[in-house]
């Protein structure tokens, strides 16, 4: 396990590492200007040497203690990014138990339906989950509780925004929403690939309970399987942090991080692009750093769930 940690590491340090080759690549361009000075065409071309500079200017500041430089309030990058970060870690880590919880119990109602006139509700509406775009859902959750403040049902509800308990809410659900139903699938496939294992057909031809069987022998082996899966669910809980953040105007890590992104199309004088580097190096941090957490949980859960693997080198 330890050996996976390790290479767990180097992966984030190389993967930070091009991350932020590619933010430092030059940005000076040659603007194209017609008769009357209009703009027409802009022309990049890549230097190696332009490109050390970049590095260099950027990392300079950094080691003599300046950080990732200050926004135009003066407040430094990475406290900023941090302050966004911890708002949107509101959402992430209550939306990544949910999905872990409620996806595993609605794999586990899927398995034991399936065979059932409840599968309309069990496996078939999970399929419906994976297939339908959770965009959807949002839309047809915040329509349906607009239709009931019309009504007078519900009042005094707040769907947008970062500073009503609602919103939050909301938006955790928002994001619960498709990583659920993945895990759901994934419960239901390690379930049923456990089901035909010999261990369990012995089991049951010793008189063993169903419950027995499915809670202490097939679900616990089948956890394995599914902390594999952990830091998929984190890369999909953060894509969809982006869009639900900037849909219902939650101003945090993933909306700022949107918004600096954005103003790298802007040309900035007639020879540069503006792109505020340290602002997007801050904030990639974070996403970044959640990201390899992610993976370290992972390796330390399936240690202890697989002890044949706590000294393996794979």
């Amino acid at each position: 396990m330890g050996t996976r940690i390790l290479k767990l590491l180097l992966q984030w340090v190389a993967a930070f590492s091009v991350l932020m080759l590619l933010l430092l690549l030059p940005r000076e361009v040659e603007i194209e200007s017609g008769p009357s000075g209009e703009f027409e065409a802009a022309h990049y071309h890549y230097s190696i040497g332009a490109h050390v500079e970049s590095i260099k200017e950027f990392f300079t500041p950094l080691m003599n203690g300046e950080g990732f430089g200050t926004d135009s309030y003066n407040r430094p990058f990475i406290s900023h990014a941090w302050d966004m970060m911890q708002r949107s870690l509101w959402l992430i880590i209550p939306a990544f138990f949910i999905s872990i919880f409620t996806g595993v119990a609605k794999g586990v109602f899927d398995f034991k339906t399936r065979h059932g006139k409840r599968k309309l509700a069990g496996l078939q509406a999970t399929w419906v989950g994976l297939s339908v775009p959770d965009l959807v859902f949002i839309i047809f959750i915040q329509m349906a509780l607009m239709y009931l403040n019309m009504k007078g049902i519900i009042t005094g509800l707040s769907l947008y925004g970062a500073g009503n308990p609602e919103a939050v809410v909301l938006n955790v659900i928002y994001l619960s929403i498709f990583p659920m139903f993945y895990l759901a699938n994934i419960t239901y496939s390690a379930l049923s690939d456990e089901n035909g294992a010999d261990y369990i057909r012995t089991a049951r031809a010793k008189g063993s309970s169903s419950f027995k069987l499915l809670y202490i022998h097939m679900l616990r082996n089948g956890l394995a399987k599914l902390f594999v899966h952990t830091n998929t669910i984190v890369l999909y809980l953060l894509s969809n942090l982006f869009v639900i953040e900037y849909f219902t105007n939650y101003r945090g890590a993933a909306y700022y991080f949107k918004e600096y992104i954005a103003v790298s199309n802007v040309i900035n004088g007639p020879d540069s692009l503006l792109l505020n580097t340290g602002a997007i190096a801050a904030f990639a941090f974070f996403f970044t750093i959640l990201i390899l957490l992610a993976g370290l949980v992972s390796q330390v859960a399936r240690g202890f769930l697989l002890p044949h693997e706590r000294g393996g080198n794979g």
